[in-house]
């Protein structure tokens, strides 16, 4: 291999790194390849044709699940499925980067996690609480 490609590659390395940097300091919350597939596909999309997601928003044992379901319904502008007593909320639609920051930042929510969908409908949970971190935490 040459050295400018060697060179390159490093460039990209380091460039890679503080897109990640970059994620988890806007998205804390946010499964960072969620984050990078929704970033990827805005760019690739035009306007109207927002990709869609099925989204798993986890909270905080204790948190008033009506009130959550509220809150993400003003949010994402769709009522989510909630499982696991109230703690696990489900929902499928269009998804920005606006909203995800937006469920991000919301205090009482612990982690968020979507898979794209395309235009299929959503089959339901996917994810355990904790999920992109064991995931990221085993790459280590």
């Amino acid at each position: 291999m040459s050295e400018s490609t060697i060179s390159k590659l490093e460039e990209l390395k380091t460039q890679t790194q503080n897109l990640g940097k970059s994620y988890r300091e806007l998205f804390p919350k946010v499964d960072p390849a969620f984050v990078y597939d929704l970033i990827l596909r805005l760019s690739e999309n035009s306007d109207d044709n927002t990709p869609i997601y099925t989204v798993e928003v986890f909270t905080k044992e204790g948190t008033n699940p009506e009130k959550s379901k509220e809150r993400i319904l003003q949010t994402t502008g769709t009522v989510p499925a909630i499982y696991d007593n109230g703690t696990h909320y489900v929902s499928t639609q269009r998804m920005t980067l606006e909203m995800l920051k937006k469920l991000n930042d919301i205090d009482y929510v612990l982690e968020v996690m979507g898979d794209y969908t395309g235009g299929a409908s959503s089959i339901g949970p996917q994810h355990d609480k904790g999920d992109w971190k064991r995931i990221k935490d085993r790459s280590q």
